[in-house]
C-alpha cells in the first residue's frame, strides 16, 4: 500500500514537471515568434504593420515595395540572425558549464572570442570583404581552441582544470595580438571598424549569411541534443563517467568541439557579443531543471529571445546604432545580480 502510494506521487511530480516543461517551451515559442513580428515592425525607417507592407506592396504601391526590400534586406535576416547567434551562444554557454560542472564559465572560456577578434582584425586590417572578414574570424577562433585542447598533451594532463588554463593562456596570447592590430591600425579608419565589430552588431548580416550559419550551427546542436545525456554523466567526472559506460575523454572533446564549433560561428557573424553564454544558461536551469536533455531546448529559445530584444533596442534606442556587447553588458550585469542574490550560496555546486 506505502509503495503504491510512492509510486502515484512520483508519478504526480514527472507529470508535473513535463506539464511544465511544455508550457514552458510553448511559452517561449510564442514569444520568440511574437517579438519577431514587432522586431522587424521597428527600425529606423519606421514602425510597420508587416502584414499591411505584404499586401500593399503585391498590389503594386512603391512605397509598400520599399519597405519590403528593408524587411527581406535588413530587419527579417537581423531579426534571423539575432535569434540564431543568441541561441547557440546561451547552448554553447549551457554545455560548458555542465561539461566543466561550473556555473561561472562562458563560450569564451578555451579563448574562442579572443581568436575570432584576431581573425576579424587581420581581415579588417588587410582590407578583405564582409565574407573574409567572416571566414578569417571563424577559422582562428576554431584554431585558438585547438591550441588550448592540445597544450593539456603538452603538459601531460587531461583534467579540466589545465584544460581551462590553457584556455586562459590562448585568450591572454590572443588578446595581446588584438592589442598590436589595434596599435598598428590606422587610427582614422581601420582602428574604428575592428573596434566597431569587437563590440558586437549585426549591421550589413544577409539572408545568405543567416543560412549558411544555421547549416554550420545545425549539425554541432544535433550532436549535443544526442549526446545530453552523456553531458550529465561527464559533468560527475572521469571516474563516474567511466564507470557507466562513458567514454570521458572522448566524448568530453566531440562535446567540447560542437560548443566552441556554435560560439565561433556566433562570434564571427556577429562580433563579440558577451553575457549571453554567462547569463541565459542560469535562466534556463531555472525553467528546465539541470538536465542538459531538458535545459538545451530551453536555453536555445531563451537565448534567441534574449537577443533578439537586444538587437531591437540597439536599433531603436539611439539615431547611431549601439553595439550589442553594451546593451548585453547592462542587461546581463542586472540579471546576473539577481542570480546570485538568489542562489550565490549555492554556486560552486
Amino acid at each position: 500500500m506505502v509503495n503504491n502510494l510512492s509510486e502515484t506521487t512520483a508519478q504526480a511530480q514527472i507529470n508535473k514537471k513535463k506539464s511544465k516543461y511544455r508550457v514552458v517551451i510553448f511559452g517561449l515559442v510564442g514569444l520568440s515568434v511574437l517579438f519577431c513580428v514587432f522586431s522587424i515592425s521597428f527600425g529606423r525607417a519606421g514602425i510597420v504593420n508587416p502584414i499591411v507592407v505584404v499586401s500593399n506592396a503585391l498590389s503594386g504601391t512603391d512605397e509598400s515595395a520599399q519597405m519590403l526590400r528593408i524587411f527581406k534586406n535588413i530587419r527579417i535576416p537581423r531579426a534571423l540572425a539575432s535569434f540564431l547567434v543568441g541561441a547557440c551562444l546561451s547552448i554553447s554557454g549551457l554545455v560548458y558549464q555542465t561539461t566543466f560542472n561550473n556555473k561561472l564559465v562562458s563560450p569564451d572560456i578555451l579563448g574562442v572570442n579572443s581568436g575570432c577578434c584576431v581573425g576579424a582584425g587581420v581581415a579588417i586590417l588587410l582590407g578583405l570583404p564582409s565574407g573574409a572578414i567572416r571566414m578569417m574570424a571563424f577559422a582562428f577562433g576554431f584554431f585558438s581552441v585547438i591550441i588550448a585542447i592540445i597544450l593539456p598533451k603538452l603538459f601531460r594532463s587531461q583534467s579540466a582544470l589545465t584544460l581551462v588554463l590553457s584556455g586562459i593562456i590562448v585568450g591572454s596570447f590572443m588578446g595581446s595580438v588584438l592589442a598590436l592590430i589595434k596599435y598598428i591600425a590606422d587610427k582614422n579608419d581601420k582602428l574604428a571598424d575592428i573596434i566597431f565589430w569587437i563590440m558586437g552588431s549585426l549591421v550589413g548580416v544577409q539572408l545568405e549569411d543567416v543560412w549558411e550559419s544555421v547549416i554550420i550551427s545545425a549539425i554541432p546542436f544535433i550532436v549535443l541534443a544526442f549526446m545530453g545525456w552523456r553531458i550529465n554523466v561527464i559533468s560527475l567526472g572521469s571516474e563516474e563517467a567511466e564507470s557507466l559506460g562513458v567514454n570521458f575523454k572522448r566524448d568530453r572533446l566531440i562535446i567540447i568541439a560542437c560548443a566552441t564549433l556554435l560560439t565561433a560561428n556566433c562570434v564571427s557573424l556577429a562580433g563579440n557579443v558577451g553575457w549571453v553564454g554567462l547569463v541565459i544558461p542560469h535562466i534556463s536551469r531555472a525553467l528546465a531543471g539541470d538536465d542538459a536533455r531538458t535545459a538545451l531546448p530551453v536555453s536555445a529559445l531563451s537565448g534567441g529571445l534574449f537577443l533578439m530584444i537586444v538587437d531591437t533596442l540597439s536599433r531603436v534606442l539611439s539615431v547611431n546604432e549601439i553595439p550589442l556587447s553594451i546593451i548585453t553588458g547592462f542587461v546581463g550585469a542586472a540579471i546576473y545580480t539577481v542570480v546570485l542574490a538568489r542562489k550565490g550560496r549555492y554556486i560552486h555546486e
